[in-house]
């Protein structure tokens, strides 16, 4: 956990460094005209959607834990979901997978906790395909990278699924010579095997349309905040220009797609006739509400467990998940 406080420290500073020059080289009263344009109840609205967003993810992470044979105390659950996001802003989102060091203490594998995470993931990944169609359709620049991504879910899904790829992979992970690679290698293919059962059939269904449920609800806070900033879209649009904004910062490997999910943002909005200044107000905005609202909510969370324990560690617990 103390390898990834720094990265947090470090993407903070940034989206600071980077907000406040982006404010002040475009226009700083235009763009704080615009921040309070929604309101009070305009933000409330969007930061539920937000917390929706939250809650639909960890109702899917509390089915693949139980399909995985673990069960815990609701709140306990929850608790350990929720303050991981603290961590969103590290590489591919990797430090989410700090949930592991926690269900580890509950007796479920860094395998299983692992395959959870990959599968989320990789469901989310596909959700944002779906939810980006739109926006591909509407801008023919981003047809491609929307293309490739479908083609990849496409070929890699089956192979998940595949006993021969597995077998095969288990004879090339044998003929390593050394001892500590064939260990990783083999736990990487359970990995795989773990995940596979959450992506087929009624847990990918189930997990998938959560996913859509999920994003799609902060692409309708996007909605609302273009609307309250007099940017005109429709509902489809705007979900889908959000999808594929959150998607091209994901490819980047830039820690929380931090300036890349912005930048395509503030364009794309650019492009439906929208000025600097409000796009930018208005992509501050949703990353406020949807990213760093996370990033708030879990550091909450994951202050309350450190009280709870003393340390930076996971927290105390009965073998119940008390």
């Amino acid at each position: 956990m103390e390898r990834l406080l720094p990265h947090l420290i470090v993407s903070v500073v940034a989206a600071v460094v980077i907000y406040a020059a982006t404010v002040i080289a475009v226009d700083i009263e235009s763009i704080g005209t615009s921040l309070a344009a929604p309101g009070l109840m305009g933000w409330s609205a969007v930061l539920g959607l937000s917390l929706l967003n939250y809650t639909l993810r960890f109702v899917r992470w509390a089915l693949y834990l139980q399909q995985l044979g673990t069960q815990l105390a609701p709140v306990r659950s929850a608790a350990y979901y929720f303050c991981a996001f603290t961590f969103t802003t590290t590489p591919g989102k990797a430090g989410e997978a700090i949930r592991s060091l926690y269900l580890k203490r509950h007796g479920m594998p860094y395998v299983h906790s692992l395959a959870a995470f990959f599968a989320e993931r990789f469901v989310d990944l596909v959700a944002m395909v779906l939810l980006s169609l739109a926006a591909a359709l509407s801008f023919p620049q981003y047809r491609l990278p929307v293309a490739v991504i479908a083609m990849l879910i496409v070929l890699v899904l089956p192979l998940l699924h595949a006993d021969v790829f597995r077998a095969l992979l288990g004879r090339a992970v044998d003929s390593v010579p050394a001892a500590r690679l064939r260990s990783l290698g083999l736990r990487m293919i359970e990995l795989l095997e773990s995940a596979s059962t959450l992506l087929r059939s009624g847990p990918l269904y189930v997990g998938l349309a959560l996913a859509v449920l999920a994003w799609g609800a902060e692409g309708v806070a996007f909605h609302m905040i273009l609307d309250a900033l007099d940017i005109s879209t429709s509902l489809w649009l705007a979900v889908g220009i959000y999808a594929i904004s959150v998607l091209i910062g994901a490819l980047s490997f830039i820690p929380g797609g931090l300036g890349t999910t912005e930048a395509v943002m503030v364009v794309l909005l650019k492009l439906l006739g929208a000025d600097t200044a409000t796009a930018v107000a208005a992509t501050l905005i949703c990353r406020l509400a949807t990213l760093w609202f996370a990033v708030l909510l879990g550091a909450i969370v994951f202050l309350g467990l450190r009280l709870e324990s003393g340390t930076l560690g996971p927290a105390p617990y009965d073998m119940a998940g008390k």
